[in-house]
């Protein structure tokens, strides 16, 4: 049977005799072997290969459909064999546009792709190249954009949406090139607008698949009608399939904040009531979900976890009744029942809790969390009749943590991979900033914990000596680890048993296990010691920053300073009003926990931690971040000859300042009839100074001290001053220093106030421009809205210039004729000039973003970018710019060295420019190409000294290797 295949193969189709062969072989051949395969299944794949390349048109499709049999018949069996072949006969079928040949190769090729499962490395890449050898992903595109007239079946669409979702899903290199293609998105956007369930499905998947892409997630945003229809079909008016689809893309376009705010600020209450109706849409025909639409369910608890994230979807989250949603899901459909009504508050009901068999619990405490962590002060749920969902829900979260903390396992025994989610789901009820939800968490968390007395909290205070003296590993289990922390984070929260931890040395072996996080170097993410937030392992994403949690890879250091920030308020109060002293209170060597604190707010550390640093500081008289930038606009605060404002106080007192700078940070200190008209009069006559008298009720050192913190960012305080200064600073409507000086806890998911003067670059007519820096070049056409100059420059502060720039200040101040000058020459190009001039307003050089966007983009376009950087280099050197210098080189070394393509253009320009550190890098990433370099002339565009280098690596690099 053997020769018969294999010559079956090598039969060139032209010939009429040959196609009647082929169908008489087919069947004679083909059946038998469709029902029961077996060691011929490679010969046969080895036949189809060479049949696929068949020029007659009547044995190519029946070839075509018997491989698209065969491989569903198949099916997860087939990555035992090789299919590179036959993977590439198929590809090269699919531009024939012949709608039979189109759909029975692109239902091959995607069986064939999605059944490989688990690719090793090496079989993957070659996979890939087939794809791209024979251009797959265009062709698929192709056929794509040609659905739309509706003389193709459903299938033609559908099977090669399929096809391309499969390709994305698994390479995420092609993902740039469908996301891209606008006119293939308008036709994403006009099929989901029809009337079509499959192709409406196909649609969605193959947007979760392009939402695997940051970027791409950001270019499915953009098209507000398609937005606009996915968010619909989560509604109940479309079929479960079609809904579950539409979450499962929610949650793709969701997994930052920043992208999800795009979605949430136009389609909050559409999202929420789609997430709420999967969610208990089941409750009018049964107690328990039903098996059939626990796959439903599951998907809108997921996507229900963009609660995780700050927005207005957590007001319709409320007023959409989520705690009742919540409470039916945990309990059963008996929220509405006289019995739940009528229901104690005891183990009948823990029982109901422990009966739930969906694994929906993890999900329900961490959505729990997450909305009381976000809820208002004066937040008050909802009460219908007698029964408060929210207090059930609160009562079960802490009755369940106390089983699994404290180790009691009860004949309702639950599972341990329950515990963190619950225990952090108390802890976040313990400090919501509602002051209900805290109150009635921490109420009902000590009734429970009471009984036991200190047993349970000595349990927690054995396992932090044994970590803070090393004699366990850090992270010999992370999640007892975390368990413990939270366990003890939420005892430090309970009043009545602060005082026994604070005098049991609690604070001393907290501040000893955050020394030993810092030492190791220790990360550990939440999704990576809780099971339900993992990722599907084929789930591949790239282009996304800033996705994990507000704790992020920090867990075991941030629970310890939750820990810690519940205690510290209490013993500094309790040393003041002498409880206890001052031994007992914070540490043995208080300036290194300070210190350490402010080692985390300048580390790489995610903004939780850093948020809980800053908040500890405040009680040692820190409040904000000390930056370098801030550090350097310190400066300004003295500088009185470029001031254009004097504040007068009643005593008279005077302070002079800089309105951009106000402007920029705290506009409120502005007079009000402050313009650009001052400004351009302030322009001619230099000393001239608006003069603006200050209330009789602001004091002069409370003016200093906003001033301070308005300029750095950072001030440090006495506690004699705190209240005057908090009555400033609410007049004033700087909310981040009013929330340190009043000390409330860290808003969930909010980052450090940082020090920027970005606001200041607006153009608006309190800009107060007063200087010019002009790039190099012509820039070609050059339009201002500000003023007439035809080339390519920036409208800037001297101020700014003057506090950031050892060069600029010198010059200022030098009296000759360029320091009267309104225009700087810089001798750099636009592009490196902006970002130049960002820098000085933000403290932050711009870096390139290697992600898909960039990797594709024109080699031009990335020269220039790159360019940009050589010439900061160069320029950091003439301005005394150190931190500029040392920035620009790592980009361009990061750059260098993940794209050898560009380095010789970027060589040849950084010699140009003297920038030998560049060039000495750039010549070894590409050493070993001195040979093909040669051989085709690229070295000619190199001057001969660089050639000399680049021959003297290559022969480096030959005795290395040899």
């Amino acid at each position: 049977m053997k020769p018969s295949l294999l010559a079956l193969g090598r039969l060139r189709t032209k010939e009429e005799d040959g196609g009647a062969l082929m169908l008489r072989y087919s069947h004679i051949l083909f059946e038998p072997f469709l029902r029961s395969l077996n060691e011929s299944v490679p010969d046969m794949l080895l036949a189809l290969g060479g049949i696929l390349q068949s020029e007659n048109e009547s044995i190519l499709c029946l070839a075509v459909d018997l491989t698209m049999e065969l491989v569903c018949s198949l099916g997860k069996s087939i990555c035992q064999y090789h299919v590179l072949d036959i993977l590439m006969s198929l590809s090269c079928l699919l531009p024939t546009y012949k709608v039979s040949v189109v759909v029975s190769c692109a239902t091959a090729l995607n069986r064939i792709l999605t059944n490989l499962g688990a690719m090793s490395y090496q079989y993957s890449e070659e996979v890939c190249e087939v794809i791209v050898k024979t251009n797959l992903v265009r062709s698929v595109i192709c056929v794509m954009q040609g659905y739309g007239d509706g003389s193709q079946p459903v299938e033609y669409f559908s099977e090669t949406a399929c096809l391309l979702k499969t390709i994305i899903w698994r390479w995420p290199s092609f993902r740039y090139h469908v996301w891209s293609n606008s006119k293939l998105m308008d036709v994403l956007q006009g099929i989901s607008a029809r009337n079509d369930t499959l192709n409406t499905r196909r649609v969605l998947q193959l947007c979760s698949a392009l939402a695997l892409c940051g970027n791409g997630a950001r270019k499915i945003l953009e098209n507000e009608e398609l937005v606009s229809k996915i968010v619909g079909c989560t509604g109940t008016s479309h079929l479960d399939s079609v809904r579950l689809e539409a979450l499962k893309l929610c949650q793709h376009l969701t997994r930052s904040a920043e992208v999800s705010s795009l979605l949430t600020d136009s389609y909050s209450e559409q999202i929420v009531q789609g997430i709420i109706g999967a969610l208990g849409g089941w409750r009018s025909c049964s107690k328990i979900v039903p098996t059939d639409q626990i796959p439903l369910v599951m998907e809108a608890f997921r996507a229900a976890l963009i609660t995780r994230w700050a927005g207005n979807h957590h007001f319709f989250f409320w007023s959409n009744e989520i705690d009742r949603a919540l409470l039916d899901n945990l309990i059963g459909n008996c929220s509405r029942s006289d019995q739940t009504r009528g229901m104690v508050l005891c183990d009948e009901l823990i029982a109901k809790v422990y009966d739930n068999i969906t694994n929906t619990r993890p999900f329900i405490w961490d959505i729990l969390g997450w909305l009381a962590a976000y809820c208002e002060e004066d937040f008050v749920p909802k009460t219908t009749g007698k029964l408060c969902c929210l207090d059930v829900l609160i009562f079960c979260a802490c009755a369940v943590a106390k089983d699994l903390m404290l180790k009691r396992r009860s004949s309702f025994s639950p599972d341990i991979s329950e515990a963190e989610p619950v225990a952090r789901a108390v802890l976040m009820l313990v400090t919501s900033p509602s002051r209900y939800i805290a109150l009635k968490s921490k109420s009902w968390l000590f009734e429970m914990a009471r009984p036991y007395g200190n047993d349970g909290l000595e349990s927690f205070l054995l396992f932090l000596k044994l970590i803070a003296g090393g004699d366990v590993p850090l992270v010999s289990d992370n999640l007892q680890t975390a368990i413990n922390l939270i366990g003890f984070a939420c005892y430090s929260a309970l009043p009545d048993f602060q005082k026994t931890i604070v005098k049991k040395k609690g604070l001393q072996m907290i501040s000893d296990i955050i020394e030993r996080c810092l030492k190791s170097d220790i990360h550990v993410s939440r999704s990576t010691i809780v099971s339900h937030l993992r990722s599907i392992p084929e789930e591949k994403t790239c282009c996304w920053n800033h996705v994990g949690d507000w704790e992020g890879g920090d867990v075991i250091l941030f629970y310890c300073l939750q820990a810690l920030s519940q205690l510290i308020s209490f013993s500094m109060l309790e040393c003041n009003q002498h409880e206890i002293t001052s031994e007992e209170v914070v540490v043995s060597d208080a300036d290194g926990l300070v210190e350490k604190l402010q080692f985390i707010l300048h580390s790489n550390s995610s903004q939780g931690p850093k948020r809980y640093a800053a908040y500890i500081l405040s009680f040692f008289g820190s409040f904000g971040t000390q930056s370098k930038l801030g550090q350097k606009m310190e400066r300004a605060l003295n500088e009185n000859e470029l001031a254009d404002l004097q504040f007068v106080l009643s005593n008279g007192q005077s302070l002079r300042v800089h309105s951009v700078i106000l402007w920029a940070r705290c506009p409120d200190l502005l007079p009000k009839e402050t313009s650009l008209k001052d400004e351009q009069e302030s322009e001619q006559n230099p000393r001239t100074r608006q003069e603006v008298r200050m209330s009789d009720r602001v004091d002069y050192y409370s003016l200093i001290k906003i001033l301070e913190y308005t300029y750095t960012g950072f001030l440090r305080l006495e506690e004699d001053h705190l209240k005057p200064l908090k009555i400033l600073a609410n007049c004033c409507r700087l909310k981040s220093l009013s929330l340190m000086l009043h000390r409330k806890l860290p808003t969930w998911g909010s980052s450090s106030p940082s020090c920027d003067f970005t606001k200041a670059l607006e153009p608006t007519e309190s800009s107060c421009f007063d200087i010019i820096l002009e790039a190099e070049g012509s820039g070609g056409a050059w339009d201002c809205s500000i003023c007439q100059l035809s080339r390519p420059h920036v409208h800037a502060h001297k101020i700014i210039l003057w506090a950031n720039c050892n060069y600029l200040q010198a010059l200022f101040r030098s009296g000759m004729h360029e320091s009267y000058s309104q225009i700087i020459k810089v001798p750099v190009g636009w592009i490196a000039l902006t970002k130049l001039v960002n820098y000085f307003y933000s403290g932050k050089l711009l870096r390139i973003e290697t992600d898909c966007t960039w990797k594709n983009m024109d080699k031009n376009q990335q020269l220039l970018q790159l360019q940009a950087y050589v010439e900061l280099s160069s320029l950091a050197e003439f301005w005394l710019l150190e931190e500029v210098g040392d920035e620009s080189l790592d980009i361009i070394f990061s750059c260098l060295e993940a794209d050898q393509k560009i380095s010789a253009d970027i060589i040849h320009y950084a010699a140009k420019l003297s920038q030998w550190k560049i060039v000495e890098v750039g010549v070894s990433s590409i050493a070993h190409l001195y040979p093909k370099m040669r051989h085709a002339g690229d070295l000619e565009k190199l001057s001969e000294e660089v050639v000399e280098m680049l021959r003297t690596e290559y022969v480096r690099y030959s005795q290395k290797g040899s």
